[in-house]
């Protein structure tokens, strides 16, 4: 026994006076002037941070800024302090030219080597080890402040602020609580 079909188009019935609710395209305002940024930072410390937001029923971004204001104030405070050291391989130079006047130069020759297939255990993709934080262009601006002060990467000091936050987290000297946030009522319309 078929039924009568409450949507169907050739019966009138109540189904065509209700109204069908509109789609409405979401104004992404808030993402569009709090961007998130990638920092390569190791897969082991970006777990811990996002460990630390899973025990505090939190999303990941708040806590990373708090880690980020503490260790900042650490740093700010004298102690946290940075020892940089050379890294040989992440050597950086920039080549100039000059004109002079000498011998020609003959370029040696260069023998193909055989092209090595790549080991699929061992992938130089950077997937999977970057992490994408929203904290904010004053923070973002201060970071990299104190990075180009020591000469190091983003990454690095991110990474270093992470790890000393995180351990005096472990060690009891670090709290993090909730505070209520204060929201500003408005009229959103009225009626007589």
């Amino acid at each position: 026994m078929s039924g009568r079909n409450a949507f169907s188009n050739d019966n009138p019935t109540v189904a065509h006076d209700l109204v069908v609710a509109k789609k409405k395209k979401q104004p992404r305002n808030w993402e569009k002037t709090n961007p998130a940024r990638r920092y390569l930072i190791t897969v082991e410390l970006r777990d811990e941070v996002a460990a630390l937001a899973e025990t505090l029923m939190e999303n990941v971004d708040p806590v990373a800024g708090v880690l980020f204001d503490y260790a900042e104030h650490c740093h700010t405070r004298g102690t946290l302090k940075f020892k940089p050291r050379l890294n040989p391989k992440g050597r950086k130079h920039t080549l100039a030219w000059e004109e002079a006047d000498t011998e020609p130069t003959q370029l040696p020759t260069r023998r193909h080597k055989p092209v090595k297939r790549a080991d699929p255990a061992f992938s130089h993709s950077l997937k999977g080890q970057t992490a994408a934080y929203r904290l904010g262009t004053d923070r973002h601006e201060r970071l990299k402040v104190i990075a180009e002060a020591y000469n190091l990467r983003l990454a690095d000091v991110l990474s270093a602020f992470f790890r000393h936050s995180l351990d005096a987290y472990q060690a009891g000297k670090l709290k993090i609580r909730r505070e209520p946030a204060v929201m500003q009522m408005k009229v959103q319309g009225w009626s007589e």
